[in-house]
C-alpha cells in the first residue's frame, strides 16, 4: 500500500528541494502546494503534490523534456 501523506523529508526528495528551502518558502507564504498540520507536522496529499507538478510539466516543459523549476527560485 502507497503512502498517502507525505512529511517535508520525504516532500522534497519527491520534489527536489531541500526542506529548509521548503519551509523558508511556507513562511513566506507562497509555497505553491497546499498541506496539512496532523498532530503539529506538516504533511502533504501525495495525489496533490502529483496534480501540482502534472500541472507545472503542462505549463512549461523545455525541449528536453525538462521540468519548468522556476516556481521555486526566487
Amino acid at each position: 500500500m502507497e503512502k498517502r501523506l507525505l512529511s517535508v523529508k520525504e516532500l522534497s526528495e519527491y520534489i527536489g528541494l531541500s526542506p529548509q528551502t521548503i519551509y523558508n518558502k511556507i513562511n513566506r507564504g507562497n509555497f505553491p502546494i497546499p498541506y496539512k498540520k496532523v498532530f503539529g507536522l506538516l504533511k502533504w496529499e501525495k495525489e496533490e503534490v502529483n496534480d501540482f507538478l502534472n500541472k507545472l510539466a503542462l505549463q512549461g516543459a523545455d525541449a528536453r523534456g525538462n521540468r519548468n523549476k522556476s516556481w521555486y527560485i526566487r
